[in-house]
């Protein structure tokens, strides 16, 4: 079996830190992501840099076809030279952030260890592909993972919170240690899993203008709600006394019902 990040560590020595890069070499938590998403031959896997290709190896060994997006030439050319000998694999050169869903898959499942400074920002991309998705399995820095998956009337919550539970049921799996990577790290991490649900709006315009009302709401977690959004509501006290019986109520207060309620009655 190939050791994919030993062989790149002899060679090369080092990870790009410009590019938040930290491989996970655990194989049995990479066996437990590639077995969580339940791969079959007739997977499509769209992996979000693959790194030197520990996971994206287990992927290929299950029958997948994976779409690997790498940024880092390097590791493009690394992983041409030692999987080029499945012909499962696609490897597309370019920043995630600049792919549309034209260069994907009809269908086909997201995965990666996603760098830490872009994670949230990659999270909220793979949402203009959220009928195409089957499943996602992202590894994020633990205290964003606590923030993606957090509930009301606690310190984590916020717009992430929101926004990520709109699009998709989201499943803890596990935290991982930072000394399960190379290079090691002091910060933990943890593997989160992504359904899709139903989206409540249907109108694409709506949903922009609901994310938009629900960021403006955490503006700032120390202002009450009516004060992150009195300049657009003029009316703002008297709605949310009609909603929530109280008009001093905070954002972290509202659920993500709580907000498509308080929407609909602004805006609708």
């Amino acid at each position: 079996m190939l050791k994919l990040t030993k062989i790149f560590r002899d060679e090369f020595g080092h990870t790009d830190k410009s590019f938040g890069q930290h491989f996970l070499v655990n194989g049995h938590y990479l066996n437990e992501i590639a077995e969580t998403l339940g791969i079959d031959e007739d997977t499509n896997i769209v992996e979000i840099g693959p790194g030197c290709g520990a996971l994206t190896l287990k992927f290929l060994e299950r029958g997948a076809h994976v779409t690997a997006v790498e940024i880092d030439k390097k590791l493009v050319d690394f992983l041409e030279r030692y999987l080029f000998f499945h012909d499962n694999l696609e490897i597309i050169n370019d920043d995630f952030l600049n792919i549309d869903k034209y260069q994907l898959p009809p269908r086909f499942s997201f995965a990666g260890n996603l760098p830490y400074n872009l994670s949230t920002k990659i999270l909220m991309k793979t949402t203009a592909f959220h009928s195409q998705i089957d499943k996602m399995i992202f590894m994020f820095q633990k205290e964003v993972a606590s923030r993606i998956n957090a509930v009301p009337n606690t310190k984590d919550y916020s717009w992430i919170s929101v926004i990520s539970q709109y699009f998709f049921d989201i499943k803890k799996i596990r935290n991982i240690a930072g000394g399960n990577f190379w290079p090691k790290t002091k910060v933990n991490s943890t593997v989160l899993l992504f359904t899709p649900r139903n989206r409540y709006f249907q109108d694409n315009s709506k949903e922009k203008e609901f994310i938009e009302m629900v960021k403006k709401s955490f503006v700032s977690k120390r202002k009450t709600l009516k004060n992150n959004l009195i300049k657009d509501i003029p009316d703002i006290e008297k709605i949310l006394e009609e909603l929530f019986n109280n008009k001093s109520i905070r954002a972290e207060q509202i659920s993500l019902e709580g907000f498509i309620t308080l929407y609909e009655r602004i805006y609708t």
